[in-house]
């Protein structure tokens, strides 16, 4: 008996219960990222367009705000820091991650 033996399917007679709701969220996550693309591109060109501070629109005000952000290089923390501190200091968080793509024709 072969331990690396494949399992082909033959997809074209394999037909799976299609759900509605399925392709719903992957369009709505396509809209959703269309207009993140959109959104992002109107921020940078305010972030570098404008002098900092409030800009006014017609229904909508936009605050822009410069600040500096501190982060730690985790690597180098890890070389520097004992281990059972680095342990005593991290926090676990459960996440369940629903992924959509298109489906290939």
């Amino acid at each position: 008996m072969k331990t690396n033996q494949k399992i082909i399917l033959n997809t074209n007679s394999f037909t799976p219960p299609f759900d509605p709701i399925v392709d719903e969220l992957g369009l709505l996550q396509s809209q959703i990222a269309d207009l993140t693309r959109r959104a992002d591109d109107i921020k940078r060109n305010l972030k570098f367009g404008y002098v900092k501070g409030v800009v006014e629109g017609n229904l909508f005000r936009v605050v822009l705000v410069e600040q500096e952000r501190t982060t730690f290089d985790n690597d180098i923390l890890k070389s520097v820091v004992d281990p059972s501190i680095l342990e005593f200091a991290k926090r676990e968080t459960l996440v369940t991650t629903v992924r959509v793509t298109g489906r290939k024709a």
